[in-house]
């Protein structure tokens, strides 16, 4: 499989490691990611300004992937929720597809709609399935305890995103659970993070990243898996100085940092050391609980024998 890779503006530049643990997992499973120098970013910082110019990037992007005959696979859920928005609304609006068709005629581009959007998340969960993934496992994790967070473009609104049940989600739980960790049911899974208040009302989101935190604690995550970008924004970089000097960090793993971990790729490719959060002990503490690669079947207990007459 070969796949166009879309990672955004701020992965490359501030998340390197969730393109560099994306590509090693993918590369296990022989999937193929293309990077397109010709991506430019998806509109979602206009988003609330000028509709047409939110839409116009990502269809220019959509447009360069069709050229080049791939559909496209996002590990960014700003990003994945813009194309998705931009595929919905031009194949509503014939109009407004023509007339951006007409913008991209100057670029020798032209947008047809047979682009498929793939999430990260599903390229493992559909394309590559569960099945294989165990196959491939070289451990499992043993008593490791996650809070993971989804946020919030990629669920909603799901008659755009079409990634999963916006209340119910059960694909990153499913995927989670191949690796022998446990996803946690606390209260902030599914809620905002804060990091689009940031720059707007900087005390708002600090108290929603706090709530978050002391939830993840409480609920007793090791550490907190976020599945946005902006979500690892929030987590790693503005936790250390939003957290009062009394309150505990919490450590954040990437999802494809934590499935690497049991492919068996080495840390360093996966670039676990990077995030700002996880210091040498948490990484030695993640080493530590790998265990062997078969979940050990639960025993059935005998049921009693009949007593005789």
């Amino acid at each position: 499989m070969k796949l166009a890779f879309f990672q955004g503006c701020n992965i490359p530049i501030r998340i390197e490691q969730y393109a560099l643990s994306a590509q090693a997992v993918m590369q296990k499973f022989g999937v193929e990611l293309v990077e397109i120098p010709e991506f430019t970013c998806c509109g979602y910082p206009v988003r609330n300004v000028d509709e047409k110019a939110y839409i116009l990037p990502s269809v220019r992007n959509m447009a360069i992937a069709e050229k080049k005959g791939l559909d496209i696979m996002v590990i960014c859920n700003c990003c994945f929720a813009s194309l998705q928005k931009a595929r919905n609304v031009l194949g509503k609006n014939p109009e407004l597809k023509t007339e951006i068709n007409e913008l991209l005629a100057k670029e020798n581009l032209h947008y047809q709609g047979t682009v498929t959007i793939k999430h990260f998340l599903t390229v493992l969960h559909e394309d590559i399935g569960i099945d294989t993934i165990k196959k491939q496992l070289a451990h499992r994790y043993t008593e490791l305890k996650l809070s993971v967070i989804q946020g919030c473009h990629v669920l909603r609104p799901r008659e755009v995103t079409n990634f999963d049940d916006s209340f119910v989600p059960k694909i990153t739980e499913a995927l989670v659970e191949t690796t022998g960790a446990t996803s946690l049911d606390w209260q902030g899974k599914l809620e905002c993070c804060g990091a689009a208040l940031a720059g707007i009302n900087n005390d708002l989101a600090s108290t929603l990243l706090n709530e978050k935190v002391d939830g993840a604690l409480n609920a007793g995550a090791d550490f907190i898996t976020p599945i946005c970008s902006y979500c690892h924004l929030q987590f790693d970089t503005a936790q250390p100085n939003t957290r009062t000097n009394n309150s505990q960090i919490l450590p954040v793993l990437l999802y494809p940092q934590l499935l690497g971990l049991v492919l068996g790729i080495d840390e360093k490719q996966l670039g676990i050391d990077q995030n700002s959060t996880i210091s040498s002990e948490h990484i030695s503490s993640l080493k530590s609980l790998l265990g062997p690669p078969v979940e050990e079947k639960k025993k059935r207990r005998k049921k009693p024998a009949a007593a005789k007459a």
